[in-house]
C-alpha cells in the first residue's frame, strides 16, 4: 500500500495529474469528512478535487507524519497554496486522513482538514507556518503494535465528557481559540490505524453546544457533531502527545441550519 501512497502523493496531488487516481483508487473510492460522503471516484470525488484546484492552482501537500498497517494508512499532512479567491493570500491547512486499500487500490479515506483555519488564513493574509515535514515517511512507520494501542483509545473516549478534551492539541494556528464548546454525549470511532506505541484515528462525537462561536451564542444547548482525526502516543497504557484536527465548520453549519 506504501507505493500506492507515494504515487497517491506525489504523482497525484503535487502534480496534480487527474490521470494518476484512476491508477490507484477503485472505481467506487468513497471519501468521508464530517458530514459530507462522497461515493464515485469520477462522478464525486474528483469533481471536488479539481474544485479545490482551482481555488488553489499551486496547492502543494506536505507529510509531516505517517502510521501504515497491511491495509491501512495514515497520514498527518498539510496543504498550502495561494488562493484565486483573495490574490496573494496564503495559507497552509492541516489535515489527517485514513486510507483503506482492497487488492492495492485506495477504496475509502476518513479525513478531516481544518478549513475554519485556512478560511481564518485567506482573510487575514497571514499563513500559518507549516511543521517540519517528516524526514522519511515511508520506513519510518515500520514497527509492530504492542496490543495495548486500541485498549488506550477505547478509555481515552469512554472518558471523554467535554470537548476540545484536555491535554490534547487540536486545530493548531492562527484560529485554534475559535472553538466550538461541547458537552459529550457520546463517541464512535470511524477508522484507527496503529503501530508501535502510537496510533492514529478518525472519531465522531455528539453532544450539546455550549458555546464557543460568537455568532451562535442563542444556540446553546443545541445537539451538534463533531468530527476529528489525530495522531497519538501510548504510554503506559494511557493515550498522550494526542493532536489533530477537528470540523468546526461542520459545527457551524450544524447551528447555522439547527
Amino acid at each position: 500500500m506504501l507505493e500506492t501512497m507515494r504515487k497517491y502523493v506525489y504523482a497525484f496531488v503535487n502534480s496534480h495529474d487527474f490521470e494518476v487516481p484512476r491508477e490507484i483508487m477503485t472505481p467506487d473510492y468513497t471519501l468521508h469528512m464530517g458530514t459530507d460522503t462522497l461515493v464515485g471516484r469520477d462522478d464525486h470525488y474528483l469533481p471536488a478535487v479539481r474544485h479545490q484546484f482551482a481555488q488553489f492552482p499551486n496547492l502543494g501537500y506536505t507529510i509531516h507524519d505517517l502510521i501504515a498497517e497491511e491495509d491501512h494508512t495514515a497520514v498527518l499532512f498539510s496543504e498550502h497554496g495561494a488562493s484565486l479567491r483573495e490574490p496573494h493570500h496564503l495559507a497552509a491547512w492541516t489535515g489527517v486522513a485514513i486510507y483503506r486499500a482492497e487488492h492495492g487500490r485506495l477504496a475509502e479515506c476518513w479525513v478531516e482538514q481544518d478549513h475554519l483555519g485556512r478560511r481564518h488564513q485567506i482573510a487575514t493574509g497571514t499563513p500559518d507556518p507549516l511543521g517540519p515535514p517528516a524526514i522519511d515517511p515511508w520506513t519510518a512507520h515500520a514497527s509492530a503494535a504492542h496490543g495495548d494501542e486500541g485498549d488506550a483509545l477505547d478509555q481515552w473516549m469512554s472518558r471523554l465528557t467535554h470537548w476540545p478534551p484536555t491535554g490534547a492539541d487540536f486545530d493548531p494556528g492562527q484560529a485554534s481559540a475559535v472553538q466550538p464548546r461541547i458537552d459529550v454525549e457520546s463517541t464512535s470511532l470511524n477508522a484507527v490505524v496503529i503501530g508501535s506505541g502510537r496510533l492514529a484515528f478518525n472519531i465522531t462525537v455528539r453532544g450539546l453546544y455550549t458555546g464557543g462561536f460568537a455568532d451562535f451564542d442563542h444556540k446553546v444547548g443545541t445537539p451538534v457533531e463533531t468530527y476529528a482525526g489525530a495522531f497519538a502516543s501510548v504510554r503506559s497504557g494511557i493515550l498522550a502527545d494526542i493532536h489533530g484536527v477537528s470540523n468546526r465548520v461542520a459545527v457551524q453549519r450544524q447551528l447555522k441550519d439547527g
